[in-house]
């Protein structure tokens, strides 16, 4: 059961997110009808570890498997979601991964996923061309120039 629940003030959402990196570009994704791209990962599952989730969500999403480097960020960010007009409350753990083997990447710079029936477009993007780009969270657009070497904590409200 992923963990994530609606009350009648919005949804809380506890989720996990992958920064794959590879020379000097980002893994970013879109979705069908939505206006903003976000980085690949999902909602931990009761029961299992931030880090079990990202390798399983990357799994799922780009059957891909990934090694887990180090956490980056903790992320408390509120905000309404621009597609479904919800409130939420989302608590997400930043990951830096890596690939453990290049498959994916003969999949070229624009590549599209089935996950079960909802579909995503994947793009690799030059870290200097995001602050131009409508992503979120808006923290990445900076954050992502110089990563951490210990975690960090980030509240963003909107």
């Amino acid at each position: 059961m992923d963990i994530s629940f609606q009350t009648v003030e919005g949804r809380f959402n506890y989720r996990v997110a992958g920064l794959l990196i590879h020379d000097g570009k980002l893994l970013i994704m879109k979705d069908q009808n939505q206006s903003y791209y976000y980085v690949p990962g999902g909602r931990v599952m009761l029961n299992e570890t931030s880090e079990r989730a990202i390798t399983r969500e990357m799994e799922e999403e780009l059957s891909i498997e990934v090694n887990v480097k180090r956490l980056l960020w903790v992320n408390e960010n509120f905000f309404i979601e621009a597609t479904l007009r919800e409130k939420f409350h989302e608590i997400c753990f930043f990951y830096l991964v890596e690939l453990k083997n290049q498959e994916l990447l003969s999949k070229g710079n624009e590549f599209t996923e089935n996950e079960n029936g909802k579909i995503h477009t994947y793009y690799w993007v030059a870290i200097e061309e995001l602050k131009e780009m409508n992503l979120y969270p808006l923290f990445l657009k900076e954050r992502i120039l110089e990563l951490p070497t210990s975690v960090g904590h980030i509240v963003e409200t909107k």
